[in-house]
């Protein structure tokens, strides 16, 4: 990676305001860790005007959406629900068990949808090339319930918002890498042709919502643009990346979108507890170059990436602080198994309810061998071809040259 050039800023967007979308000490989802990959960044000076060029900038995204923001998406009676549930004293189930609402969650909600819209303001504003978000992506919310730890989709408000808003885009791409299958996404725009939605998750067979199966691929004009590739359990890097740079490079190329948009989930890597696949940094490291590469090709480098799911901290707090290095082009790491700032590892272990600090980047789970194997990733792309009507170029090249070369 070479040093960030000038031209090609990057901006984070975070403000510990996100940490009041809480849902408990014993609740699996926590913004705390994405603060935690924030705080690992600082740690090793990543924000500091020590760079040749333009620093790397941790932008403070403001106040929380606004009602009418939010009702883009979702619907008046939800949100007044919502009010209701956010000015009370007792915490409500929201979905079938998994969401509580609590007092104040309209605006912890609000709050995270208003930093993935500035995100999205400050690319297609020209403040920034790059914006990551790492306390959005919460992919499963509808237009008039929460669902999977979702109250608000701050991903469709943030689409509508670069389709609708005041420097709105013909064509946006969104990719979702999350474990989980992004169907409040997928399904909120099922039928609108200007959004391609590409969705690598677990196979919704074995794991919730269940959905996202190969031959949803839209509606009417909409058809062929909304993808799905399930995987099985236990499938990682042999089957991710392969499949990735076959299918999202093409599928791109051909819709010629205005903005990427990506979210990316971390529940996919080894040892997630929610989750089942096997991804390793690696597999992460290629679908963020990858999609850099072809914003830089096809839009002018306009790309907004959000976190998501994610359970296991250490797996987060890495994985997110280098999806920042990559976006911005820096080199700050010693290598994949240099290590971690002993001050950050003492606040991470305070901060995470006994589980054990990361010594270095490096460091991952154990990989349980995956019956994955080239047929199978054959099989995935020839029935993705009959579902989408249309056949994928061969198999070529690798990931692509280093984020922020250009």
């Amino acid at each position: 990676m070479s040093e960030l050039p000038p031209g090609c800023p990057f901006t984070l967007h975070w403000q510990d305001g996100f940490l009041r979308y809480d849902f408990g000490p014993d609740h699996p989802f926590t913004e705390v860790s994405r603060h935690l990959s924030v705080r690992l960044l600082e740690a090793l000076g990543f924000f500091r005007s020590q760079w040749t060029h333009s620093p790397p900038l941790l932008e403070d995204p403001g106040p929380p959406a606004s009602r009418e923001e939010i009702e883009t998406f979702h619907t008046p009676g939800y949100i007044s629900r919502l009010e209701h549930i956010s000015e009370g004293t007792r915490t409500v189930l929201l979905d079938g068990g998994d969401t509580p609402g609590f007092p104040g969650c309209l605006d912890a909600s609000a709050r995270i949808v208003g930093g993935t819209l500035r995100a999205v303001d400050s690319v297609l504003g020209g403040g920034t090339l790059h914006a990551f978000q790492p306390a959005g992506g919460l992919h499963h919310a509808a237009p008039d319930r929460a669902s999977g730890f979702c109250i608000l989709n701050d991903l469709a408000i943030s689409l509508h918002r670069a389709l609708e808003g005041p420097r709105p885009v013909e064509r946006v791409a969104y990719v979702d890498v999350d474990a989980h299958h992004g169907d409040g996404v997928m399904y909120g725009f099922y039928e609108d042709a200007r959004v391609l939605d590409i969705d690598f998750h677990q196979d919704g067979r074995t794991l919730f919502p269940g959905t996202g199966r190969m031959d949803e691929t839209g509606k009417g004009c909409a058809r062929g643009f909304k993808v799905n590739v399930p995987l099985p359990p236990l499938a990682g890097d042999e089957a991710f990346i392969p499949l990735f740079q076959r299918i999202v490079p093409p599928l791109l190329r051909d819709f010629r979108p205005g903005l990427i948009l990506m979210q990316m989930g971390v529940d996919g890597h080894v040892g997630d507890p929610l989750a089942h696949l096997q991804y390793t940094p690696r597999a992460y490291e290629a679908a963020v170059r990858t999609v850099h590469d072809l914003a830089h090709e096809l839009c002018g480098g306009k790309l907004v990436v959000t976190g998501g799911g994610g359970y296991l901290a250490s797996n987060v707090t890495r994985i997110y602080a280098r999806t920042a290095v990559l976006l911005s082009g820096q080199t700050l790491f010693h290598g994949p198994e240099g290590p971690l700032p002993e001050a950050w590892r003492e606040e991470f272990s305070r901060r995470t309810a006994g589980e054990e600090a990361p010594m270095s980047w490096g460091e991952i789970p154990p990989v349980t061998p995956s019956p994955w194997t080239p047929r199978e990733t054959l099989r995935v792309v020839q029935g993705l071809e009959r579902a989408l009507g249309r056949e994928l170029p061969p198999a070529s090249g690798d990931a692509g040259s280093s984020p922020g070369t250009r």
